[in-house]
């Protein structure tokens, strides 16, 4: 999507003028680039709302509107330090001190989100701990907080959530905060909850405003009290008997209720955000909550880029941009539900305490999941998925199968048993075997994991006592790790300068391979319009050859690359793209086949039959694409000999070729905005060469380039499989590549 000059020029605008005309109308679907869109025009507007005083569209409740203006600008990336609106905003609301419980917890929140940018100041860090001094000396004795410090009646559940949102503020910024506190706000939201599950405002019949304020209120006091302890085999029933599991059970039908009674506007969704993103839920009473409410935001954002609502626009519109920039964040790690009992989830905080660590990581929201091994494959979203538990973890065919998919399609699994389970251990070694049997994936074993493995090297780190890891790897990454250490343990009771958080940090760049982690609705398409529908088929097949008998099936390296691929085809060339099962050159039928794919890791021989045969299939009007899969060394040396054995001495494609050039329907100029990963890079570098355009060589029959060999990888790439250190292109660049030859196939 483009954006309009208007858009971009608000920001020299003077605060208090009037904002241009800058949304564009919504269309479906719900795309990641439209609420990336949404967020910076809700943003825009807002910026355009303020005042002289630094206050953003102020009403009754002042420092309100500016509070929670200010919070949804720190959420949106904005910097404290560095950005004069959001500067005197924090310095209108540092101007005056509220008799106003919203205003004290929401500021409390402001300060603490500066703090993680601005950590050495003083003035913020002494603002935080004034208001929430005044947020304890407000709640006292009573049950919960009303709107100012003395007010009767003594509590209502949508001031006390707020005041339990400034008190856990704090508590993240290092102020000490009481157990009496949250052993208070226990014992109320369990109080006041009502028969059927869900909460009033007081005590009155239940409504979905206030069961998220009960619901996101209940994980914040399990976390920053009853959670502090971990399930061990000497104690099993943690979290089993006692307050701690009363306030499960209350939990569970909370969310029992609201996913019977969807609510809507922007203070339901700012709720429904906490709740599912505390909670780990992607669906909610089976709805998709996020997707829901993403789609209520973006088609109710009018042109100036407001979001209507019963608050006022500048408050609804800072509750959905926050929707949006927390909901939507990416989901960077996944518990696996799985058997008949909750042995799967004995340290039912881990994740949500690790994801919240994660954000400092990588400087940006962080989300994380529940997923159960009932749910279909295409469910498997995050980098890593995490698998614990006390007992054997026993999986049927279809799960097992499940698994190795998401595996292939890029997936890492963290398996960790339980206060050290033998069993749990047992189980994983068979797992192992049963996704990749022996016979045909004889080096996938678990090994342990030599210090200067990726995991522990990725980023350096102080290591107290270095975590003993198995991993299996395939050559190119490694897709398993068998923790010998209780990891969980230390992410459930938030020891967050443990080795555990360490590990976790390093983990997650291992598998993402250093890359940006996507947010929900992310596409591998290009923004552009999409080509229009051809009847005929792009035919693809990829070939099997000897690749000796350590690894049989490393001719099969590519095996879900296309799938993931064939949206972008039929985005650029308006043709499906139809994959053929694998063939053996000289034995198998190619007729119809426009695309061979040759992938691996090792170096790939061929029969002299077999050259023949692929010799015949360019003549006959085939082309074939060769890459090092994950950038192999041995297979670009392998591949570059057999083919010039075959088509003798491959050439760099000229740059001023149709196929670089893009000089077609759905082609693109390759001789720019193609990017390499780091290794290729300094390969590149090392050998004196250029690292802008493609690097690709080529045989021609005739004057076509019908065989295209690439030494750096392009099928992992363009799938979005992230292969740590891997010598190849960037995902765009590898798609806009492999694009390119498809159209050209086609338009030829």
């Amino acid at each position: 999507m483009i954006r309009s000059i208007a858009a971009m020029s608000v920001l020299l605008f003077a605060p208090g003028v009037a904002l241009a005309q800058i949304h564009q109308p919504f269309t479906t679907p719900v795309t990641a680039e439209k609420i990336r869109i949404s967020i910076d025009d809700a943003v825009m507007y807002l910026r355009a709302r303020q005042a002289a005083d630094g206050s953003i569209q102020e009403q009754s409740r002042r420092g309100g509107s500016t509070g929670l203006a200010a919070l949804t600008m720190l959420a949106a990336g904005i910097h404290p330090a560095t950005d004069d609106q959001l500067k005197k905003a924090i310095d209108f609301l540092a101007s005056f001190d509220p008799n106003d419980t919203y205003v004290r917890a929401i500021r409390t929140n402001v300060w603490e989100y500066a703090l993680r940018k601005v950590p050495y100041d003083q003035r913020i860090r002494g603002l935080l701990k004034k208001d929430y001094e005044w947020l304890v000396t407000a709640l006292g004795d009573a049950e919960g907080w009303r709107y100012q410090m003395k007010s009767a009646p003594d509590w209502d559940n949508s001031c006390t959530q707020y005041g339990v949102l400034g008190i856990w503020a704090a508590a993240r910024a290092d102020i000490e905060v009481p157990d009496k506190v949250w052993i208070a706000m226990s014992k109320h939201f369990r109080g006041c909850q009502n028969s059927d599950g869900g909460w009033g405002y007081q005590r009155g019949s239940s409504t979905a405003n206030m069961a998220t304020a009960g619901l996101a209120s209940m994980f914040l006091v399990f976390d920053m009290y009853h959670g502090k302890r971990f399930y061990s085999a000497d104690n099993p029933r943690t979290f089993t008997e006692g307050e701690a599991a009363e306030v499960l059970k209350s939990i569970d039908r909370g969310m029992e209720w609201l996913g019977k009674a969807p609510g809507s506007g922007g203070y339901y969704l700012y709720g429904i955000e906490r709740t599912g993103v505390a909670g780990g839920r992607k669906y909610i009473g089976g709805n998709d909550w996020f997707a829901r409410g993403a789609l209520e935001v973006l088609q109710g954002q009018r042109a100036d880029g407001s979001i209507p609502g019963s608050y006022g626009q500048a408050i609804n519109t800072s509750f959905c941009t926050l929707f949006l920039v927390y909901g939507g964040a990416p989901v960077a790690i996944e518990k696996l539900e799985w058997g008949e009992t909750r042995d799967w989830n004995l340290n039912p905080r881990d994740l949500a305490n690790l994801s919240k660590y994660l954000w400092s990581a990588y400087e940006r929201p962080l989300n994380w999941q529940t997923v159960s091994i009932k749910a279909d494959a295409e469910s498997f979203e995050a980098p890593i998925l995490f698998i614990s538990g006390s007992l054997a973890a026993r999986f049927s065919e279809e799960e097992v199968l499940k698994l190795r998919e998401y595996i292939l399609r890029g997936g890492t699994i963290l398996a960790e048993p339980s206060d050290h389970s033998e069993a749990f251990v047992d189980s994983m070694e068979k797992l192992v075997r049963q996704m990749f049997p022996e016979k045909d994936f004889p080096g996938y074993e678990l090994k342990t994991l030599p210090a200067d493995h990726g995991i522990y090297t990725v980023i350096k780190q102080d290591w107290q006592k270095r975590p003993r890891l198995r991993g299996v790897s395939d050559g190119s990454r490694t897709f398993l790790i068998l923790s010998d250490e209780y990891l969980s343990a230390d992410w459930q009771v938030n020891r967050t300068k443990a080795d555990a958080f360490k590990l976790a940090t390093n983990l997650l760049f291992y598998a993402t391979d250093l890359g940006e982690l996507r947010g929900k609705f992310s596409s591998i398409l290009p923004n552009t319009p999409a080509a229009g529908p051809r009847e005929t088929p792009i035919r693809i097949a990829r070939l099997k050859y000897d690749s000796g008998k350590q690894s049989p099936r490393d001719w099969d390296a590519a095996a879900v690359c296309w799938r993931k691929y064939a949206p972008y085809a039929k985005h650029i060339t308006g043709c499906e793209l139809k994959e053929d099962p694998p063939v053996t050159l000289a034995k198998d039928e190619l007729d119809g086949i426009r695309l061979l794919h040759i992938t691996g890791r090792g170096a790939p021989k061929l029969s002299d039959e077999e050259r023949a045969a692929l010799k015949q299939f360019v003549k006959d009007g085939g082309t074939v694409l060769v890459d090092a899969y994950a950038g192999s060394a041995e297979f670009a040396a392998g591949a570059k000999a057999e083919l010039e054995e075959v088509f003798g001495q491959l050439k760099p494609l000229p740059a001023d070729h149709l196929l670089a050039e893009g000089r077609f329907d759905g082609g693109e100029d390759l001789s720019s905005g193609i990017r390499f990963k780091l290794p290729a890079r300094q390969m590149l570098r090392r050998r004196g060469e250029d690292s802008r355009g493609q690097k690709l060589l080529v045989a021609f029959e005739g004057k076509r380039p019908a065989v295209i060999y690439s030494e750096f990888d392009l099928a992992s790439a363009m799938a979005g499989i992230n292969n740590f250190r891997a010598p190849g292109y960037k995902p765009g660049s590898a798609r806009k590549i492999v694009g390119n030859l498809l159209a050209y196939v086609m338009a030829d």
